[in-house]
C-alpha cells in the first residue's frame, strides 16, 4: 500500500500532537527570553528574529499538519462504521 493511500488513524495523531506541543513550548520559551529585559522594550538581532520567525513558521506548519491528520482520522473512523 502506498503512503498516499494509507489512512490516518487516531493512534497516528499522538506523535504529531506531541511534536507540535514541544515546538510551541520552544516558541514560548524564546518569547519569554526575549521579553525579559528591564525596561520592557526589547530589540532582536537579525539572527534572533530569523530564528523566532522560523520556529513560529514550524509551529504553524506542524499544527496545520496535526489538524489535517485529525480530520483524516475522523473521516476514516466514520467511514468504518
Amino acid at each position: 500500500m502506498s503512503a498516499a493511500s494509507e489512512k490516518m488513524t487516531f493512534h497516528d495523531l499522538e506523535p504529531l500532537i506531541c511534536d507540535a506541543e514541544n515546538m510551541a513550548d520552544v516558541l514560548l520559551t524564546m518569547m519569554e527570553v526575549f521579553s525579559t529585559v528591564p525596561d520592557g522594550n526589547f530589540v532582536l538581532t537579525q539572527g534572533e528574529g530569523e530564528r523566532l520567525f522560523f520556529v513560529a513558521s514550524v509551529v504553524g506548519s506542524m499544527t496545520l499538519k496535526a489538524k489535517k491528520a485529525y480530520y483524516e482520522a475522523v473521516a476514516g473512523r466514520v467511514s468504518n462504521h
